[in-house]
């Protein structure tokens, strides 16, 4: 657990594990206590993992500006800068899938490997029309109260968990959705991540990729997004990122490395056949 000082703000962050480091970015709004509830104990057996809380989120600063993609991508070369790694694998689920895109496409340097996990299209839909955000979300909040709309993504077996998982793993979902609510401050910060999404064109810059990458998603990660769905996504940006691993998991919705262990698998066998000195010559 420590601090990072960087230009704008102080950045929390935790080290575990040994071996090559593995860079792990949370969806928005998400703090990193979430990779700490299964994730974290299960890749830190064989790498460093490091986690870190988003600007805005949990024990991080909260400045006025800076809530973009492009913007958390830069927190994470300071980051890694601060902690003295010159290269790294990277992976991000959701918001934090556009956030290691962006690292991958502006830094190449820093990144041996790039996982995107159920993210977003970003600012178009499939079809290739301008994305919104729900208009909903503040009277749902209002109706509810911030902390149970924030625990009900969780807390469910429509979008997020599988119903069977969720039926037998309710100590998983208690865990996560206990740690997603811990890192939240303000409804304001929450709008602030929320429209993050949309200043990421994921599947227009999926070209520019030039890592080793894997595009991970829940073969079951169909809800409709308005314009695009998280599986649906992952096609598309299989697709279009040049050399790209597509690994849909079965029985698995939007919680991908926590509705079961098939997303940390994938993850954990894409990472050991690609180690970092072997991706470096492999894209040279």
């Amino acid at each position: 657990m420590a601090i990072a000082k960087l230009a704008e703000l102080e950045l929390y962050y935790e080290t575990q594990g040994s071996g090559e480091p593995v860079l792990l970015a949370p969806a928005s709004w998400w703090p990193s206590d979430t990779w700490n509830v299964g994730v974290v104990p299960f890749l830190s057996r064989r790498f460093k993992t490091i986690i870190f809380d988003c600007r805005g989120t949990g024990r991080s600063s909260q400045p006025k500006d800076g809530y973009m993609v492009a913007r958390f991508a830069q927190d994470c070369v300071e980051l890694l800068a601060h902690l003295g790694i010159s290269r790294c694998h990277t992976v991000g689920f959701a918001l934090g899938g556009q956030i290691m895109q962006a690292l991958a496409i502006t830094r190449p340097n820093l990144v041996a490997t790039l996982t995107i996990a159920a993210s977003g299209a970003g600012t178009k839909t499939l079809a290739g029309g301008q994305r919104s955000l729900s208009p909903d979300t503040e009277r749902e909040i209002s109706a509810i109260g911030f902390e149970r709309y924030i625990r009900n993504y969780i807390e469910n077996d429509s979008m997020a968990f599988n119903p069977q998982f969720y039926r037998e793993h309710g100590d998983v979902v208690a865990a996560l959705a206990d740690a997603v609510w811990s890192g939240q401050s303000t409804v304001e910060m929450f709008r602030r991540h929320e429209d993050a999404r949309l200043t990421w064109d994921t599947l227009g810059k999926a070209v520019e990729v030039k890592v080793p990458t894997l595009i991970v998603c829940g073969a079951d990660d169909d809800v409709a997004r308005r314009g695009s769905t998280p599986v649906e996504t992952a096609r598309r940006l299989a697709e279009l990122t040049p050399g790209a691993e597509l690994c849909l998991i079965p029985n698995t919705k939007h919680m991908i490395f926590w509705d079961g262990t098939g997303g940390l698998v994938a993850l954990e066998d894409f990472l050991l056949h690609h180690p970092i000195t072997a991706s470096r010559q492999h894209f040279v």
